[in-house]
């Protein structure tokens, strides 16, 4: 017999996969290559890479994984957590870091991102539209930006 998976598990192994990459059990990936995964990328730039700007009206990655925070708490806020601080647009202001600003960001993400999966993988209530639409457009959206990071990485 088959195996049955429901939308919410299967969600979650995509958004563990954008965030975390594959496990090293598995032998194939949905979307990434091994060890392409956002956190692999944060980890693999320097605060001087991430604050390179590629090109003149280009933004940084660390401008990405700005917006990224600030995505992601909106996202937490969903289950109950605070409203991030500031607008869509201004999540992007901040085009620079330093290397504690870089360890600091990069952890915040990590940990926002992880709040997130666990609450997605045990929510047991998605009656409410904008709640649901909310929270699959997580997957997406960083998949976006995890491929604009990639990119990105090539010119720093």
């Amino acid at each position: 017999m088959a195996h049955s998976i429901d939308f919410q598990q299967a969600t979650t192994t995509l958004l563990r996969e954008c965030f975390e990459g594959v496990p090293q059990s598995q032998d194939y990936s949905w979307f990434i290559q091994r060890n392409e995964a956002l956190f692999d990328s944060f980890d693999s730039v320097t605060a001087e890479q991430a604050s390179t700007h590629p090109a003149p009206d280009c933004s940084t990655i660390a401008a990405h994984t700005y917006h990224i925070l600030f995505a992601m708490r909106w996202a937490n806020n969903l289950q109950g957590g605070p409203e991030p601080v500031g607008t869509w647009e201004t999540s992007w202001d901040k085009q620079s870091v330093n290397e504690a600003e870089w360890k600091e960001l990069v952890a915040t993400v990590r940990s926002e991102c992880n709040s997130f999966v666990a609450w997605f993988e045990k929510n047991e209530d998605w009656s409410d539209e904008d709640n649901l639409i909310g929270a699959l457009n997580v997957l997406p959206h960083m998949a976006y930006h995890l491929g604009a990071i990639r990119q990105l990485m090539k010119f720093v």
